[in-house]
């Protein structure tokens, strides 16, 4: 060993000793910003940190893999299914190691285990034939949260959902009339949504959890409610709930669960809902005026049809994903003007011209109009609604994520223009281009959507036509002239269409200063001629530009 390795080993060592003389506490709440695999891991280090495990106030648990037999019928083949006998099953391994974590939390001797302040599991495999054992078991650490909680703030963080995605529409252009397969498409999702019910086993989540004083954040997912007579959650501020169903572990339950649970939630801030109400059994949603939100997510919710805030005075954030809600969508009363961010994601076919549509989104807009950031997503880039009424005077930040078709080169500059022209204080401006849909065109023109994915990501790819000619309008949008500082595109590939809104936008804007643009895959020829064109529109020759 030279000189070099061994100052270097010694100043490790040196280093690790320093660590070691922290008290366990402190070891214990560095560690719990890390998975408890590999926390516990740290036991081996040494003498020193043998308990130190112990002293951890926050411990999460996440299977390695996604099991082999997630979403399919063959769900026999999984890990810890019995070849021999389907019906009998072992429980995961997750089981015996979360089980073994919270025991060995308390073979430390003199060494008392810390409060808990938190606990994470996502538990995959559970929904597949998990059996009563496994059930048991996360009754059971669900159980020891709630006795070994740090006073009154504990957070509870249990999904059982696989993971999957919250909503599997894709985003596709409008598909010519009588070709988008309609009721065909629907029955199959149908069928396969009542098999998937009949395979997989939803966890109900026992009803002391719902009268846990301390508890201060839930979030369940994949999992079924059990709610008790009276709900006692005094202390619970953030609520997040994904693909609940409602029931009991014995009768049907009834059809107002998530209802009751929010309405039960005095100190409730932060709401979130993904997937939840599916066959109708949450179409209502009224959030008690004593509950002061800061933050309400609804994410595909479809069969939400009306939300109702009690108090919206402190409402900060709002969070929409699905179709175009109509107007009665949502109702807030008291002063909405402290929302500062909004994010609208139109999951399904977004308006392309029907007038019905467009005015729905933009009653919906009109909502958020004091706002300094929004994030508007849509099939269509802009979806449609550059051609409404609608200002947004403070609005600082704006992000437009969708396609971009080679046929919109002019009618995106114009939605564009119009949309720039009701933002008089905008700054910054992100456009996202999601991948151009594979085209088969009809005798109308209409693009439809073909499900290959390869294709897609073919028609994703760089693309560079030096010769087609670029031309684009002179204008005078104030924001744009004297404010724009920040333009970035991103999954820019060329095409005829995106080039020219780049080019619009980058010869109208003289004073901005940052441009940045993040490249689809392609080879670095072509990237480099987009980005010698893109250097060229770009009139502030001192702009910091940055190309990825």
């Amino acid at each position: 060993m030279d000189a070099d390795d061994s100052n270097n080993a010694a100043h490790a060592a040196g280093s690790d000793a320093r660590l070691s003389r922290l008290d366990d506490a402190a070891l214990g709440h560095i560690l719990s910003f890390l998975p408890a695999v590999e926390a516990a891991r740290a036991a081996t280090l040494s003498r020193r940190w043998r308990h130190v495990f112990a002293a951890m106030h926050t411990l999460s648990f996440r299977e390695s893999d996604r099991p082999f037999s997630m979403g399919y019928r063959w769900f026999e083949l999984c890990s810890y299914c019995d070849p021999g006998d389907p019906d009998r099953v072992r429980p995961p391994r997750l089981v015996s190691g979360v089980g073994a974590a919270l025991l060995g939390r308390h073979r430390g001797g003199p060494h008392a285990a810390a409060a808990l302040r938190v606990l994470r599991v996502a538990f995959d495999e559970y929904g597949f034939k998990g059996g009563d054992e496994a059930r048991n078991a996360v009754d059971g650490w669900l159980s020891y949260a709630a006795a070994y909680r740090a006073g009154g703030n504990l957070e509870i963080d249990l999904r059982l959902d696989g993971g999957e995605p919250i909503c599997k529409r894709a985003y596709s252009l409008l598909l010519p009339p009588g070709l988008d397969g309609g009721g065909e498409q629907e029955q199959e999702r149908c069928r396969r949504r009542g098999l998937h019910r009949r395979i997989y086993r939803i966890y109900i989540a026992p009803k002391s959890l719902f009268s846990c004083a301390a508890l201060r954040s839930l979030r369940l997912a994949g999992c079924g409610l059990d709610l008790p007579s009276t709900i006692a959650l005094p202390s619970l501020e953030t609520l997040h709930l994904t693909r609940i169903t409602e029931g009991s572990r014995t009768t049907g339950g009834g059809a107002t669960a998530v209802q009751r649970l929010v309405s039960a939630c005095p100190r409730l801030a932060d709401l979130t809902l993904e997937a939840c109400g599916g066959g109708g059994n949450l179409t209502v949603l009224s959030v008690p005026g004593t509950a002061r939100l800061r933050r309400l997510a609804l994410r595909c919710c479809h069969d939400l049809a009306a939300v109702n805030v009690g108090d919206s005075s402190e409402l900060r954030a709002f969070e929409y994903r699905g179709g175009v809600p109509k107007p009665t969508f949502l109702t807030m009363h008291g002063s909405a003007r402290k929302i500062s961010f909004c994010t609208i994601d139109l999951c399904d076919q977004g308006p392309a011209g029907t007038p019905e549509l467009i005015s729905n989104l933009l009653h919906f807009i009109r909502l958020f109009a004091g706002v300094e950031r929004v994030h508007l997503t849509s099939a269509r880039l802009g979806c449609g609604i550059g051609r409404g009424a609608f200002s947004f005077p403070a609005l600082r930040k704006l992000e437009l994520t969708g396609m971009l078709p080679e046929d919109d080169d002019t009618a995106s500059i114009t939605a564009v223009t119009r949309i720039l022209e009701r933002t008089p204080s905008l700054e910054t401006l992100s456009l996202f281009f999601l991948p151009d849909p594979y085209p088969v065109v009809d005798t109308t023109g209409s693009y439809m959507t073909v499900d290959d994915e390869e294709a897609i990501h073919a028609a994703h790819e760089l693309r560079y036509d030096q010769h087609v000619a670029l031309t684009v309008p002179d204008v005078d949008i104030p924001c744009l002239r004297e404010r724009m500082r920040e333009i970035n595109f991103v999954h820019y590939q060329g095409a005829m269409a995106q080039r020219m809104l780049a080019k619009f936008l980058l010869r109208n804007a003289p004073v901005v200063d940052e441009v940045w643009c993040e490249f689809a895959r392609g080879p670095l020829s072509i990237q480099t001629k987009l980005m010698g064109e893109i250097k060229g529109w770009v009139l502030n020759k001192s702009a910091k530009m940055m190309f990825c």
